[in-house]
């Protein structure tokens, strides 16, 4: 199912000015903020791996100014090339553009994998029964990866300027995920997809962002849930899945 902007964004009390980067509510001026992000991800059999779509940052993360023509965008205009979202603002839609096939492409490889969704806010990772995601160490609202292992490693979603991380895996398969009660109440959605042929899955459109996760809140965590269900046969890549995820978003920030 597609999702098509609200217009609504650009009516009403809001009127957009210079470029299209500048919005006004009353007698307060904000800039919208445009994030993009590339990243390619490998997930080896038997591993899953937890994608940030949008995370809580306590503060306005590091932009970058655009180097373009002015017929391509305004002055000054910034991007963010992290999911990072700060504080008190809203994001209602974003883009995804993924592309999911082998590391090393076989005509012959029949890859198995399991995709769906994680949101969390406010205490729900503070509650200790989220498989994959513990408090932050940085004891600032964000959250932070485990790999559940007995001795646990923790990865920061990103660091202390709101850039992301290197996203780690765990070892949750789905054999194991079948047996819970409590992971299925926060891991959503969980469905099966087949890559064969040589052909990869291809995923490109505009997704609303699940109420829960729209306006930015300590603990707010959106993510992309990626099984790599494939067994392990060969001494080659062909069964490890390779993630290209190309994402966009516009972050509007609370007027104070």
């Amino acid at each position: 199912m597609s999702y098509r902007n609200r217009s609504s964004r650009y009516s009403g009390s809001k009127s957009l000015q210079t470029g299209g980067t500048v919005y006004q509510k009353g007698g307060a001026n904000f800039e919208v903020r445009k994030h993009s992000i590339k990243r390619v991800i490998d997930i080896e059999p038997g591993k899953t791996a937890i994608i940030p779509l949008l995370h809580y940052n306590p503060t306005e993360t590091t932009g970058v100014a655009i180097n373009a023509n002015s017929k391509v965008t305004a002055q000054g205009t910034k991007t963010y090339a992290n999911t990072g979202v700060q504080d008190g603002s809203t994001v209602k839609n974003l883009h995804l553009e993924i592309q999911i096939q082998p590391k090393t492409l076989s005509s012959s490889a029949i890859l198995d994998f399991y995709s769906g969704r994680i949101t969390t806010s406010f205490h729900d990772v503070a509650g200790g029964q989220i498989y994959g995601l513990e408090q932050s160490s940085q004891d600032d609202g964000k959250v932070r990866f485990s790999d559940e292992a007995s001795s646990p490693t923790y990865v920061e979603v990103s660091n202390t300027d709101g850039q992301d991380l290197t996203v780690p895996v765990n070892g949750m398969t789905k054999q194991v995920f079948d047996f819970g009660d409590v992971i299925k109440h926060w891991w959503k959605g969980i469905k099966k997809n087949v890559i064969y042929g040589g052909q990869p899955v291809l995923y490109d459109r505009w997704e609303k962002v699940p109420a829960k996760c729209t306006r930015s809140n300590p603990g707010m965590f959106y993510g992309l849930i990626l099984m790599n269900d494939s067994t392990s046969v060969t001494a080659d890549d062909t069964d490890v899945l390779r993630v290209e995820i190309k994402e966009q978003f516009t972050e509007i920030p609370l007027v104070q």
